[in-house]
């Protein structure tokens, strides 16, 4: 059974159409990728999910239970959604103040323990005023994970972070999927490493859920030539050939083209690579 279930779900402002019925699940121990070009629908899905907005229409289901209700279980939930912090307190106490405030029961090193987990063990008597926004980053995840969390939701975590913020983020992501067994979802535009850490994507566009699966990355071999290609030539033998250019899946089948192309006397001219990868599902969508 998944741990969340996003059904037929709508967000209507003013007559625009910015969620029309969306459709999807997370389960336990699964990291998705949200993706969709800026004004998708992303961030107000995941508002949405978090109760900061409430949809025109749908259901949000978590648990068997929905969240469109008073007293809802978003305890359960760590949210990174435009962390927001005391300018003029501490990072510590930034997290100890809200730990007080929502009630939440954790032990007395937990604070400090999450702040060097995020990198940030030495800015921990520093004022939020003075942190950049990749710190602000890493201490709302840090405030993310205060409740230890069975759901994260996070909205472009890796904007403002270096390469170490990042690899940072990746590992405490992986770590709480595969082995807490935590349901992640999380909005992004860094393609790549959304493809090193993500196990399924879900496209939006135009409020419009485009694509739900697993991707397979794939390569094909292009191969051009100074003279007109005869498919005839070719039939049968699974390759793929268009006027100049012959089109390969599998770079065993290299050889014998570049010998059946030499035996036409057809001299090749260049050999392309071309990939198939988030990139081309987001440029399509």
């Amino acid at each position: 059974m998944s741990l969340l279930e996003i059904r037929n779900l709508k967000k209507d402002y003013n007559g625009f159409k910015a969620l029309k019925g969306v459709n999807f699940q997370v389960n336990a121990g699964e990291i998705v990728a949200l993706l969709g070009k800026n004004g998708a629908g992303k961030t107000t899905l995941l508002n949405s999910i978090a109760g900061n907005i409430f949809p025109t229409g749908g259901d949000i289901i978590y648990k068997g239970d929905t969240l469109l209700k008073e007293n809802s279980r978003l305890n359960e939930f760590g949210i990174l959604i435009e962390p927001t912090f005391i300018p003029y307190m501490n990072a510590h106490d930034n997290l100890d103040i809200l730990v007080k405030t929502t009630g939440v029961k954790i032990a007395d090193k937990k604070i400090d323990e999450l702040l060097k987990a995020v990198g940030l063990e030495s800015k921990t008597n520093e004022k939020t005023k003075a942190f950049s926004f990749g710190m602000k980053q890493r201490l709302g995840l840090a405030q993310a994970l205060l409740n230890d969390p069975e759901f994260l939701i996070l909205d472009e975590p890796f904007v403002g972070l270096d390469p170490i913020g990042k690899n940072i983020f990746k590992h405490i992501l992986l770590e709480k999927a595969h082995k807490e067994k935590v349901g992640i979802l999380f909005s992004s535009h860094d393609l790549e490493d959304v493809e090193e850490i993500c196990d399924r994507v879900v496209l939006i566009d135009n409020g419009e859920k485009k694509f739900d699966g697993v991707m397979e990355y794939s390569k094909k071999y292009v191969v051009k030539c100074d003279g007109f290609l005869n498919k005839e030539e070719f039939k049968g033998s699974g390759i793929k050939v268009d006027d100049n250019n012959v089109w390969i899946d599998h770079i065993e089948d290299l050889k014998s083209t570049f010998d059946k192309l030499e035996n036409l006397n057809i001299n090749v001219l260049d050999l392309e690579i071309e990939r198939k990868s988030l990139y081309d599902l987001f440029e399509d969508g």
